[in-house]
Formats: C-alpha cells, structure tokens, sequence
C-alpha cells in the first residue's frame, strides 16, 4: 500500500461529500461510506483508533474520503477496499433476530422507507422488539447512510439537530440554524434516518417543533425518515392538545405500522420454536401465558428463554418445558418477598 508523512485523519463532512462523487464504482462507494460511518458513530472520530482498526494509514484514509483514491495503482486500491471489507466483517455484530409476524412487518416498514424515501412510523408496546429490530436492520444497512438515532427526553429542535447532525460527522460549530443547512445539504435521498423513542419529539408544535424539522429535512432532502414510538404516545397524535397539528403531519406518513397491543400466538410460537422446534402445547401455553401476563411482554420470554437454554445446556441437555418453567420460577422468586416472620 501507499503511505506517506501524513499523520492527521482531518476530512470535513463537506469534503467527504464531495468525494463519495468521484466514485464510478458502486460497490466502493459502498465501502468508503461504510468507513465512514464506522469512523463517526463507532470511533466517535477517532483518528487514532481508526487507523488502528483498518491498518490504513492517513493519507490513505483522507484520500479514500476526498478523492476516490486518484492516483493511486490497483493493486494499492485493491489493497484499501481488501482491509475496509474486512474490517467491516470483522467487527459485524450480527444481531440475531427471530423472524415472527411483527419483526417481518417492522423490516417491511424500513425496507419501504429506504426504497420509496418517505416518511414512516413504527408505533406499539414495550418489549414487541421495536427497536432491536429496527438495529438489526439498521446493521445490515450501510453505516454511512443508514442513522439511527435515539431522542432524549423533551427533546428539543435544536437537540434533535445536533444529534443526527452528530451522527453524520456534520461540524459542532456555529447556530443550530446554521447546523440544519448544513444538514439541508449533507442529507441525499440514499439516506434513512431512523428516530428512535419519537415520542419525545411531542412536547411542542409549530414551525420550530422538533417533529417539523423532520418534515422540512425529508421533503428538501427526500431521505427516509422513519419514527419508532411507543403506543402510549399515540393519543398525543389523536386526541392532544395539538391534534390539528399532528393530524395534519400525520397525513403525510405514507406506511404507518401500528402493532397490536395483544401479543400474537404466532409471534410466540415462532419465538419458543426458534429456541425449541419441537415444543408442545404445553410449553407453547406456558409462554403464552408470561408474554401475555407481563409488562415485558416478549422482552420477558426472550430472557426466560434465554435462561433455561443456559441451564439446560450447562446439565449438557436439550432444552425442554421443564429448563423453561424452572426459569420462569427462578425470576418469579427473585421479585418475591420473603414470608415476614
């Protein structure tokens, strides 16, 4: 590979714009955004780390951002792309996922937003898999233009800017009005923005709402914007003070997933089967029963689930009903109160 004197990982979010168009080739476009994403979200902007976990040096690195690796050889290209795909194997989390009803229904809803560029949202209960479904898509989507991003509590404009303007690499310097042209121009229609606990957005309405700036980054950038929030905030839309606001924001969702409070047979059958493929109606009521009788819901059973596979596996057995029902009562006692003598 090509090395040099320069030390310094110093590519602004502009110039790295500017560069992932001197890409011809669509799978290392693919790469180099991918880096850097990993650079931004994972690294937090580590030059240091960033070259200790691609094996790259900076000047390679600046200029995989800026140019497309103008001048250099093919074998010196090759070389770069071989260790960033690497590196991208490497450090995959590979979430595991259970396809049931919902978690199909959920990646549907995300695939729809990527492929149309629209506006979305993915409303239900705690613990239905809301989110960790939405991460496991968002790992099979590319780091640079899959962002998902978390809204704190009474979240305002100006911190939902800085957060997804944070999670693009955007400067920290400057107005919040100056940050959201910079977001104006560094978002593209091949982004996704995936906003989780999007209820918090609800504390305010009109011009200068957080949930409005969503609205105003989707229709001047035509990215994908998708809302998770929990069922509890859906009566804000409907029935809230500002429901002739919300109503007329939520007209413009094209793909709204509502999931139904009642937590599915079906949901848990594929669940209890991804753990035991032959389990009886026995074992089949009992979850039903936990998932349905408790505010975990699936959360819940997955931890049960979990549970008893580690017990029967450390008995060197197969997981049946009875590793099942013992962790059941082994959580249940651990929330029992002790008879007061």
């Amino acid at each position: 590979m090509t090395t040099g004197n320069h030390n310094t990982i110093a590519t602004t979010f502009a110039e790295f714009q500017a560069g992932m168009q001197l890409y011809t080739k669509p799978a290392e476009r693919d790469l180099a955004e991918w880096l850097w994403g990993f650079y931004v979200n994972v690294l937090n902007k580590s030059a240091a780390a960033l070259k200790a976990e691609s094996g790259l040096s900076a000047e390679e690195i600046n200029a995989l951002f800026r140019t497309a690796l103008d001048g250099f050889s093919e074998k010196d290209r090759a070389d770069v792309f071989r260790a960033i795909a690497a590196l991208r194997s490497r450090t995959a989390r590979n979430i595991p996922l259970v396809l049931t009803a919902v978690t199909r229904r959920i990646l549907d809803t995300l695939d729809y937003c990527r492929d149309h560029q629209t506006m979305t949202y993915i409303c239900g209960p705690t613990g239905r898999g809301k989110t960790y479904t939405a991460e496991f898509w968002a790992e099979k989507n590319n780091h640079g233009r899959t962002h998902l991003v978390r809204c704190p509590s009474s979240c305002s404009r100006a911190t939902l800017v800085k957060v997804i303007a944070d999670s693009f690499g955007v400067s920290r310097t400057g107005s919040v009005a100056d940050r959201e042209q910079l977001l104006f121009r560094a978002v593209n229609k091949r982004h996704v923005l995936i906003i989780d606990e999007a209820g918090h957005l609800l504390n305010q309405a009109g011009s200068r709402s957080p949930i409005e700036f969503l609205r105003d980054l989707h229709d001047i950038t035509g990215c994908g914007v998708c809302m998770i929030f929990t069922d509890v905030y859906l009566p804000e839309f409907t029935q809230g003070k500002n429901r002739d606001y919300f109503e007329q924001f939520i007209g413009r969702i094209e793909y709204p997933l509502e999931i139904p409070k009642l937590v599915r047979k079906d949901e848990i059958r594929s669940i209890v089967r991804a753990f035991v493929p032959e389990a009886d109606k026995e074992f089949l009521d009992l979850a039903m029963s936990e998932a349905r009788g408790r505010k975990g819901k699936l959360r819940t059973l997955f931890r049960d689930l979990t549970t008893a596979k580690g017990l029967a596996e450390s008995k060197g057995q197969v997981m049946n009903y009875d590793h099942f029902a013992d962790a059941v009562a082994f959580r249940e006692e651990k929330g029992a109160w002790t008879e007061d003598y």
